[in-house]
Order: structure tokens, then sequence, then C-alpha cells
């Protein structure tokens, strides 16, 4: 099965999703200076990963989407049009972090891949399609 969502729209989301994502760092960090002080600096990096993970893992597990993803309009599923399972979503989660550290290669991939999947897709076995 084809992913049918263009780079560009992808790219819309991750958008949306970055400042979401920096929205509940920022809260974090408020809230563990709030009820630990200074003592709360260490907890903060504990929990940040974690706190954007399950952000993500959890949209896409349970509702196929986040919320940059909804506003344009597409989902994730796997190629039997089920939902992700929690195994899909953590090497999703993964292999898109490395997908963006080797400086987008993983999404320009998406223009070479005859499924239109970029690294990630391919590796959790996981796409992209519009709503």
């Amino acid at each position: 099965m084809n992913s049918n969502v263009s780079l560009l729209r992808r790219l819309g989301a991750m958008f949306y999703d970055t400042f979401l994502a920096f929205s509940l760092v920022f809260f974090v960090g408020l809230v563990t200076n709030a009820l630990f002080g200074s003592m709360g600096d260490a907890f903060f990096y504990v929990i940040t990963l974690p706190s954007i993970y399950l952000y993500f893992t959890v949209s896409w597990v349970k509702g196929r989407q986040t919320v940059g993803m909804k506003a344009w309009r597409f989902q994730v599923i796997q190629p039997n049009q089920e939902n992700i399972t929690h195994q899909q979503a953590l090497i999703r989660f993964l292999a898109g972090i490395v997908s963006f550290l080797t400086l987008g290669a993983g999404f320009i991939y998406q223009f070479f891949n005859q499924n239109n999947l970029a690294w990630h897709d391919k590796i959790s076995h996981t796409l992209l399609v519009k709503n």
C-alpha cells in the first residue's frame, strides 16, 4: 500500500507538533521547577524525552494522529488499515529522530521510495494516509 501524503503536508504537521512539543517541555519545566526548585533540573532532563515520546506514541496508537496530523488531515496506520501498535510507535519515534538528525535524509528518502514512504515509515511498517 502506498502513502498518499506529500512531504510538504508531512512537514506542515511536524511544524505544528514541534510547537506543541516545545510547549510540553516548557510546561514540564515549570512544574518540575515549582515542585522541586533547583533540584528539579535533573528531574526535568529525565522526564522531558519520555513526555515527548508519550505525546507522539499515544496519539499514534490510540487516535492515529497527532494534533499536527489532524490539522493537515492525515493519519498513520498499518498497511492492513489497523491502528499501529506500541512497538511500531516506538520504532517510528526512534527512527524519526534518526531521519531528522541525518539532515533530513530520512524524509528526502520519500522522494525515492516507490511507495512514498520515509525511512521511519518503512522501518516501522507504517504509512501515512489522508483522512
